[in-house]
């Protein structure tokens, strides 16, 4: 179930980061109820590129679980991402119609990445197996 998990997070980012970059205008309007002026053109842009890049980093292989690097990665990006866009909607007047459902969708994608992140090592695998010194130590 969590390889399914992260792969919905890794494809919405994705494809929310092409939008950013293609049709700024688009997420921009979406999620703040303004255009991008200035600046704010290319940081929408650049913010693209990260997603683009974030959703292609965290793609799960062909193993039957994601790394626990990749689920604590998207487990701040969600958590992070839910602060601020909850903050924009209280703090400012930018509100688009998709703020607090992506509000809700990264708040329901950190709850949902969290059982990974709370599970002991898992048995046999190296990276999560706990070694108690050996006496020569």
């Amino acid at each position: 179930m969590q390889r399914y998990i992260v792969m919905a997070s890794a494809w919405l980012e994705i494809v929310v980061g092409v939008l950013f970059i293609t049709v700024t205008d688009l997420p921009c309007l979406l999620l703040f109820g303004a255009k991008p002026e200035g600046i704010a053109m290319p940081l929408a842009r650049w913010v693209g590129v990260g997603l683009l890049a974030l959703g292609i980093a965290c793609l799960p292989s062909k193993a039957e679980e994601p790394h626990r690097s990749t689920v604590l990665g998207l487990f701040l990006f969600n958590a992070g991402l839910a602060i601020l866009l909850a903050w924009v909607g209280v703090a400012t007047a930018a509100h688009g119609f998709l703020l607090w459902p992506g509000v809700i969708l990264h708040a329901a994608f950190t709850v949902a990445f969290l059982p990974q992140l709370l599970k002991s090592g898992t048995p046999g695998h190296p990276r999560f197996t706990v070694h108690a010194p050996s006496r020569a130590d």
